[in-house]
């Protein structure tokens, strides 16, 4: 198995072949990849989680979660983005906490990812974004994603 040095410096590459690595490494990689994102460093926690995220094996969605939590944007995208790989219940309940996220663009790249989850209650969150969110930009991407939803 990869030691943590190892899995940091191939996260560290500027282009990433996930479904390759997570191939490659399994789910042994795991711990490390929390490891990774609890360091929280902008450059290779959003990576450890996606892989996470792609991995999807027990432990995945914790990671993910974790992720989702960071003070970093771009870790918190990652996890929007990666949370339709997990399973549907724990990818709508990330996606759903970033749906809420104080940064416009968490919270769009959160409405991608909860358009291809089938949760009604992503669904509700999608209208009242519509409807009730600070951004217009944000508002008009809910309402035109949750009548995507509704087709």
């Amino acid at each position: 198995m990869a030691t943590l040095d190892e899995v940091r410096k191939e996260l560290d590459k500027d282009e990433l072949d996930y479904p390759e690595l997570a191939l490659a490494y399994g789910a042994a990689v795991l711990p490390h990849l929390k490891a990774l994102v609890a360091e929280d460093e902008p450059r290779i926690a959003p990576k450890a989680a996606y892989l996470a995220g792609i991995i999807a094996a027990e432990g995945s969605h914790e990671i993910v979660a974790r992720a989702a939590q960071s003070r970093h944007d771009v870790v918190r995208v990652a996890a929007a983005a990666v949370a339709t790989a997990l399973p549907a219940e724990q990818g709508a309940s990330v996606t759903s906490e970033l749906l809420g996220d104080a940064d416009a663009g968490v919270r769009i790249r959160a409405m991608k990812s909860a358009a291809t989850i089938d949760s009604p209650a992503l669904a509700a969150r999608l209208k009242t974004m519509s409807e009730q969110d600070d951004d217009p930009d944000v508002r008009g991407l809910a309402a035109s994603t949750y009548q995507g939803m509704r087709r």
